[in-house]
């Protein structure tokens, strides 16, 4: 499938790869995240696909200055391994790394992921003091 608009082909993402997300520093804390950096927005959670992106990269593409943003990396496998998650590539007009993780609605299923997430979640751009 594609957008035309785009160009950009919407994927599969292998279990192989991995995803870069943006974490702010409102959510970090002596180095450590805490899980309400997994959170969805419009569309669910926000990551970018290695294949087409960086670590840099998705930093950069940060609303805020880049020094507000660690970066963390989780393998799709295990991403896909915790139960009901799926990565989906979802390519933007300008972002083609751009891919959703679908969160769950309730509540307990939510902190449940979350703290799932962040035992996969590795941070490989920490944040500066």
């Amino acid at each position: 499938m594609a957008d035309e608009e785009l160009g950009y082909p919407v994927e599969i993402i292998p279990d192989s790869d991995s995803v870069f997300m943006r974490a702010h520093r409102n959510h970090v804390r002596d180095g450590e995240f805490g899980p309400g950096v997994f959170r969805a927005h419009a569309g669910g959670m926000s990551v970018d696909w290695d294949k087409y992106s960086s670590a840099d990269a998705t930093r950069e593409r940060g609303k805020q200055s880049r020094e507000n943003y660690a970066v963390i990396q989780m393998g799709v496998r295990g991403i896909r391994a915790i139960k009901g998650l799926d990565v989906k590539h979802s390519p933007e007009a300008n972002n083609r790394a751009h891919s959703n993780v679908d969160l769950p609605e309730g509540r307990e299923d939510v902190t449940e992921v979350r703290l799932h997430l962040g035992r996969l979640a590795e941070i490989v751009i920490p944040l500066k003091s």
